[in-house]
């Protein structure tokens, strides 16, 4: 008969693996973001290494446990599992810049974030994982004592190993990882595995070794490796952010992988030669104040640029999901200024309680910096966007093409212009980039009014590029319309970068 003490003590290994294993695919997602973001394929990478790995360790466990049912065994497998979580937030830097160079000169930009993140993931976090798949089995091989109720007893497991999951799940992402980072995160659930497996191996002279390199390479995470140009690094539950400042002062807002610039600061310059430059000519469409509103604010650039230009003529809601974005660009950005009202809100739930609010609705909200957040490309967000605008009220949207005639371009034209009477798409492909905006109204938009202004340069440049690179778009009913059901955002934005490099 088994002690007390022992059965107890399974079923915290149980828990505790439970836990772990979620934990680890949590921090996984947010190691890698600075590398490779933590886009759809992304995710589809972290899941399947998981699943993968456990899968091959609840088979090999059982296997094992069947030739070997001794406890040591099994606290030795948590241990190590624990041991080479330890080192992952040391590797992850190093590791991923090896991957990127290694792929560098033979994939895309997106099979690298495949490819790469896959390689990553799996050389990180497969074999430790493996070791944890392996616990369960181990655990009801151990725990079992009764034949007649086996079924109760590896139900109990199962569901304290789920608890532990479900701990897992909430406890990195609510609370350690904005509070004290992934690195630490990973960490202290590896401490976590050794002190457990330890109550059992504390005599062994083998495990005691072990604990002091684990207690010197812990040593190491204090030490924050910040690039020469970054001037800040952290994370929010929602992305990896980094600000980094240039030889003249100007300052950039990075999220995850970097591939893109979030946001601009120039303290000598309000025009950043960046595309959101080309939003700034649209207040003067309407008389008197003008009220806008930006979804995806970011660190505030373009509010900055209209506070700047207009002054009280125009009163801005800026809308921003993530708070810790919110936190960096107050400090960072430049970001409270007299025109503009903060709201850190979810932008398709702000918009979908306004009514003719605004007379220039901005959607400029991206995740990974490749993808528009598919909700916010839906017929039924445009819907909502339609009401959130006054009389002649004009929506503008920017987004990433690859051409004119790009599907992913055309299926969301397609979709706002079965909503307003009037849709244009304005390509800023001029500079060599990917940028178009896609204008739209239930009335005709006067653009040609903007080049009649004869506005100050460079406000004058940016209103002839919009006046006369507009092509308005006409609704085809017979051509994809993206609904809540079916919007293949990803997958769209992936095929056309593909195709794009297949071409060039």
């Amino acid at each position: 008969m088994k002690s007390q003490f022992r059965s107890k003590y399974l079923l915290t290994i149980a828990f505790v693996a439970g836990m772990s294993i979620m934990a680890m695919e949590i921090g996984a997602s947010r190691l890698i973001a600075p590398f490779f973001g933590t886009s759809l394929f992304v995710w589809t990478n972290v899941i399947g290494v998981v699943m993968i790995a456990l899968s091959i360790g609840y088979y090999i466990g059982g296997k094992l446990a069947d030739k070997k049912p001794e406890l040591k065994m099994l606290l030795w497998l948590l241990c190590i599992a624990g041991l080479m979580f330890a080192f992952v937030p040391f590797a992850a830097a190093p590791l991923a810049i090896v991957i990127k160079l290694a792929i560098f000169e033979t994939a895309s930009a997106s099979t690298m974030i495949m490819l790469g993140s896959f390689l990553l993931i799996l050389i990180l976090f497969a074999m430790p994982l493996l070791l944890l798949g392996m616990v369960s089995p181990y655990v009801i091989k151990l725990y079992a004592d009764d034949e007649a109720h086996l079924g109760e007893q590896a139900g109990s497991i199962f569901a304290l190993s789920t608890v532990g999951s479900i701990l897992g799940t909430f406890l990195p992402t609510l609370w350690l990882i904005p509070t004290v980072g992934t690195r630490w995160t990973i960490l202290i659930f590896a401490l976590i595995l050794i002190v457990v497996s330890g109550v059992g191996l504390y005599r062994d002279k083998r495990y005691i070794l072990l604990v002091i390199v684990f207690a010197i390479f812990g040593s190491f995470s204090m030490l924050e490796p910040v690039s020469a140009r970054s001037i800040y690094r952290g994370e929010s539950v929602y992305q990896y952010i980094e600000v980094i400042e240039d030889d003249d002062d100007r300052r950039m807002l990075l999220f995850n992988e970097g591939l893109g610039v979030q946001s601009v600061f120039d303290p000598e310059d309000i025009f950043l030669g960046m595309y959101y430059d080309y939003y700034l000519p649209l207040p003067e469409l309407f008389e008197d104040e003008v009220n806008v509103g930006i979804i995806g604010l970011a660190g505030g650039s373009l509010s900055r640029a209209f506070t700047s230009i207009y002054g009280d003529r125009v009163a801005i809601d800026g809308v921003e999901i993530d708070k810790k974005v919110i936190e960096v660009a107050r400090e960072y950005f430049e970001l409270d200024q007299p025109s503009l009202t903060v709201f850190n809100e979810d932008g398709r739930l702000f918009v979908e309680r306004k009514q003719s609010a605004y007379d220039l609705l901005i959607i400029d909200a991206y995740t990974q910096q490749l993808y528009i957040p598919f909700t916010m490309t839906t017929q039924e967000f445009w819907r909502d966007a339609e009401l959130a605008l006054k009389d002649g009220g004009v929506v503008a949207l920017n987004m990433n093409a690859t051409s004119l005639e790009a599907p992913l371009l055309s299926a969301i034209s397609n979709t706002v212009s079965s909503v307003f009477s009037h849709t244009y798409v304005v390509p800023l492909t001029h500079n060599a980039s990917w940028n178009y905006i896609v204008l739209a109204s239930n009335g005709p938009i006067n653009l040609e009014l903007l080049h009649e202004l004869e506005l100050e340069e460079p406000l004058n440049t940016y209103a002839n590029v919009l006046s006369s690179q507009a092509v308005e778009f006409v609704h085809d009913p017979e051509q994809l319309v993206l609904t809540d059901d079916r919007a293949p955002i990803e997958l769209m934005t992936e095929e056309m970068i593909i195709d794009y490099y297949f071409e060039h």
